[in-house]
């Protein structure tokens, strides 16, 4: 296909048997300019990696969201607005560089559970016409030819076999050729951009740093320990959103505390045994600065956690110490007018299998 390409996705763009492996093994003429990859993490991913020239280069985003989506939503760790807002984030930020976003919306083993996260991913491609491909369409084309039920195309409750990867992965080359030869029309698009940051812990924490590397994240941390507290300097007028964790060292319960106190248990359990799996934890409750600073301290299990996080364990598991990397705060928004494209066909933004 010979195209430049961006992705920001889960667990099923990451793993070897997964949708995207499929596709760059299709075609060694891909090129990967950009990546932003960790399991277990949400929407947040796109404001946290796609900052500055993330898009630049690239003529598609591949965004691969909607599982951790969900399983976030049915634990109370994340909501809707927030959501719908990082899904368009990202959408209006690969358009604004001139990249092409591309949702591929895929829904957990029991298809219908997740349909209201799916169509509120969805619901924001139309509104601004960007093209998705709805994997609901491929399994329901998929289940009648083979005649099998649709939870026989899933490995686990999240992830797609090998065999439903790869017709995804094709379904999605497809696409991308026939997107290439559209139509398209002229328009001006205005969004509110939200102003992400990542804030550094290591460079305001006075503890030993925590580095690591794998093959898609590089790690560089603190570790936090019982009966410390740490200020944080965020910036006036910053609110936090979220957390980058190594979980497989996080073995406390996390108190912020700016305008207000939240308790975020981070006594997480990683997948696999391994001493570093990369998460990016939302915090879904509005902590705001109280005078440019958040402490962060860790506290003991017993208190009234505000939110649960995808994970965690209710059990002794409070070593008392969690190492992180970044937090990722709000600083307001600009009103921006962009000049941009849609397809000359509305009904093109959608993936229909033959």
């Amino acid at each position: 296909m010979s195209l430049n390409i961006s992705i920001l996705g889960q667990s099923n763009s990451i793993l070897k048997a997964g949708f995207f492996q499929k596709f760059l093994d299709a075609d060694d003429t891909i090129d990967v300019k950009s990546a932003g990859r960790i399991g277990a993490s949400p929407s947040l991913l796109g404001p946290y990696f796609a900052q500055g020239d993330f898009f630049q280069g690239s003529e598609f985003c591949i965004v691969d969201t909607c599982v951790i989506d969900f399983s976030l939503l049915s634990a109370n760790a994340i909501d809707y607005y927030d959501v719908v807002r990082w899904v368009e984030w990202i959408g209006h930020s690969a358009k604004r560089a001139n990249c092409e976003p591309v949702f591929v919306c895929i829904p957990v083993s029991d298809v219908n559970a997740s349909r209201t996260i799916i169509s509120a991913c969805i619901s924001v491609c139309q509104k601004q016409d960007w093209y998705y491909l709805d994997v609901r369409d491929i399994i329901a084309a998929v289940a009648k030819s083979r005649n099998v039920d649709a939870k026989e195309l899933y490995a686990d409750g999240s992830h797609p076999a090998e065999f439903l990867s790869g017709e995804i992965a094709a379904h999605l080359g497809n696409f991308l050729t026939k997107i290439r030869s559209a139509e398209t029309a002229t328009c001006k698009r205005t969004f509110a951009f939200t102003a992400y940051e990542r804030v550094p812990l290591k460079d305001q924490i006075q503890s030993a740093p925590v580095e690591y590397t794998s093959r898609l994240i590089t790690f560089s941390g603190a570790r936090l320990e019982r009966g410390e507290t740490y200020p944080i300097y965020v910036g006036s007028d910053a609110s936090v959103c979220g957390l980058m964790v190594n979980s497989a060292a996080c073995k406390s319960v996390l108190s912020i505390e700016g305008d207000r106190a939240f308790y975020k248990n981070l006594r997480l359990k990683p997948y696999h045994p391994t001493n570093f799996e990369a998460r990016l934890i939302p915090i879904c409750k509005p902590i705001r600065d109280h005078q440019g600073v958040v402490r962060l301290s860790l506290t003991n299990q017993d208190v009234r956690m505000s939110d649960v996080t995808m994970h965690s364990s209710n059990d002794g598991n409070d070593d008392g110490f969690i190492e992180a990397a970044d937090l990722v705060v709000e600083r307001g928004y600009d009103l921006i007018t962009y000049t941009t494209t849609r397809p000359a066909d509305p009904a093109s933004i959608r993936w229909i299998p033959d």
